[in-house]
């Protein structure tokens, strides 16, 4: 009875004792693969391993960053490495890595960041592949050439990722900024904070949720009596594929700021901005070309920088790909609307451009629209549907008597209590303004 027993226990220690090394094993695979994946699509330079000395329970890596010799000429960088020790414990790897030398500024930027290095990255990898990582940002004290001073406490950024990158998060916070200049002049950043919970689809784009916050930002400046606060600063976004076609949104959201009387030249008297919100969404839109655009731009990056053109033209623009990927992006209940809305002074501004295909863009159909002028343009509008707004609200045009001036002469606004508006919908071909039925030609009329 007692054999199995001693031999399941010599079994088991066996198992254990193999652990470390085979944590070790993954961490040195998902690194190289890591640095492949980086490399393929870093237009600049790449990394490379300088050394890699993986024992039983530890391991020391170093790795170079070599830049272009074309953008090293025009950007001299140096030689940037990155060295990291990592533990192989039973059921994971942990490491932690540091910049020891920062290539020709090393020592200025050092002295920037209080005698350390900008960065430290520390994490774990367990052995199903799903890392954990810690960056720390430390605090901060640079002054630029032209005595503008920046300063930080820092920050940190946490992250977790599975081994199939199917499930991302991260969560950061970083301490508040101050920018001041020789002048007088200051910029104050509250703390911030940066969330994220998505996933990187195919292993290169994230697609999820994401939000970055600040609390206030605050300007002093020598022609304001006072300081001037803006709460409420946000970045928004999210996005998601579903069987191959994109959908998302993005948005600069600002939750109030009142600009002083002394920056209000027309009325000489406080304005009130209120839930400023400007974004961009998108629906059904076809992946595969803007992937493939982002790997042809990363493509003409790395040309520019090998021959050292700062004019795309330069470097062999290949139009025909550009048209198909265009063309390719065109397909029916494609969904493009932007909008900025504002209160100003308790009034509400909003615009708004909503555009949806009703039909595929061909190849064919762009043709014609280049060279069939007028008759090719009336074909177009029974392949999109539009619905455009513009609202101008009076606090608005007593602010800017010219635009309200220029609005009213177009004939294409209406006025009641509220101030201006014009509402343009074209839907199957036909065009209504303001509710009633007109025409192209009457619209390019005054």
């Amino acid at each position: 009875m007692k054999k199995p027993i001693i031999v399941g226990l010599v079994a088991v220690a066996a198992v254990a004792g193999g652990l470390p090394y085979a944590s070790g094993y993954l961490a040195e695979s998902q690194t190289r693969q890591s640095l492949v994946d980086l490399n393929s699509r870093s237009p600049y330079g790449k990394m490379e391993i300088v050394k890699y000395e993986r024992g039983y329970k530890a391991t020391y890596a170093e790795y170079k960053w070599v830049t272009n010799p074309e953008l090293e000429q025009d950007l001299p960088i140096g030689e940037v490495v990155i060295g990291c020790d990592g533990v192989h414990n039973m059921l994971s790897f942990d490491y932690s890595c540091t910049l020891k030398n920062m290539g020709l500024q090393d020592e200025q930027i050092r002295a920037a960041f209080k005698g350390k290095e900008p960065v430290t990255i520390s994490g774990s990898i367990d052995l199903m592949g799903e890392e954990t990582s810690q960056m720390t940002i430390n605090p901060f004290d640079i002054t630029t050439a032209t005595s503008v001073r920046i300063t930080s406490d820092g920050g940190r950024m946490s992250s977790k990722a599975n081994a199939s990158l199917s499930e991302v998060e991260v969560d950061g916070t970083f301490s508040p900024v101050a920018v001041v200049d020789a002048g007088g002049g200051e910029v104050r950043i509250s703390e911030s904070t940066l969330t994220m919970d998505g996933a990187m689809y195919e292993k290169r784009f994230f697609l999820g949720d994401s939000t970055f916050n600040v609390d206030h930002i605050t300007v002093v400046a020598p022609e304001l009596e006072a300081p001037l606060t803006v709460k409420g600063v946000s970045m928004v976004s999210s996005g998601d594929v579903e069987k191959g076609n994109y959908s998302g949104d993005g948005s600069l959201n600002i939750g109030e700021f009142t600009l002083p009387a002394a920056l209000n030249k027309r009325t000489n008297s406080d304005v009130s901005v209120k839930d400023v919100s400007i974004g961009v969404s998108f629906a059904d839109t076809p992946f595969a070309p803007i992937s493939k655009l982002s790997d042809y731009s990363q493509k003409l990056a790395k040309q520019m920088s090998e021959s050292g053109s700062v004019d795309p033209g330069m470097v062999g623009m290949d139009e025909q790909f550009l048209k198909e990927q265009v063309v390719a992006l065109l397909k029916k209940d494609l969904a493009i609307n932007l909008w900025v809305n504002s209160d100003v002074n308790d009034g509400a501004l909003e615009s708004h451009v909503n555009t949806l295909l009703t039909k595929d863009i061909t190849e064919e159909f762009i043709s014609e629209l280049e060279t069939g002028g007028a008759l090719a343009a009336m074909k177009l509008l029974q392949q999109v549907d539009l619905d455009i707004l513009v609202a101008i609200p009076n606090s608005v045009s007593e602010l800017s008597p010219e635009v309200a001036m220029m609005a009213a002469m177009s004939n294409k606004f209406v006025a009641d209590d509220s101030g201006l508006t014009a509402k343009l919908i074209l839907k199957d071909g036909a065009i209504t303004l303001n509710g009633e039925p007109t025409s192209i030609e009457a619209l390019m009329r005054n």
